[in-house]
């Protein structure tokens, strides 16, 4: 019985032993998991940065490109309302007795559609 007794103790030993130095290995592996967890987050941060400042640059280039095709596009209409009205002078100062009766016609047709 005494044989037993210390193979017990022996056994004991050794599973503190054993478990002892598997909670040292997990202590260093969980200390090299938040390493690497504080390194990845670093990582994410600078490249979510520097993919902020690209979309910020794609943003900003779009949106100053989209302010000069409207500003091109509100030069083109006033050049065509200045030539518009051009030709219409035009018009009139060849023909002005038509083009008053084509303007009273007009009215006359707008006080028609109004009354209704």
């Amino acid at each position: 019985m005494a044989a037993a007794t210390s193979t017990n103790a022996e056994i004991a030993r050794a599973c503190t032993a054993a478990g002892a130095a598997t909670t040292s290995d997990i202590e260093a592996q969980l200390q090299q998991l938040r390493e690497d967890i504080s390194s990845l987050a670093k990582t994410v941060g600078a490249v979510g940065s520097s993919t902020a400042s690209e979309v910020k640059g794609k943003a900003r280039r779009a949106a100053s490109d989209a302010t000069d095709a409207s500003m091109q596009m509100v030069e083109a209409a006033r050049e065509q309302a200045i030539s518009f009205e051009r030709d219409l002078e035009a018009k009139i100062r060849k023909a002005p007795i038509q083009s008053i009766a084509i303007a009273a016609g007009v009215g006359f047709v707008f006080a028609l559609l109004s009354r209704r």
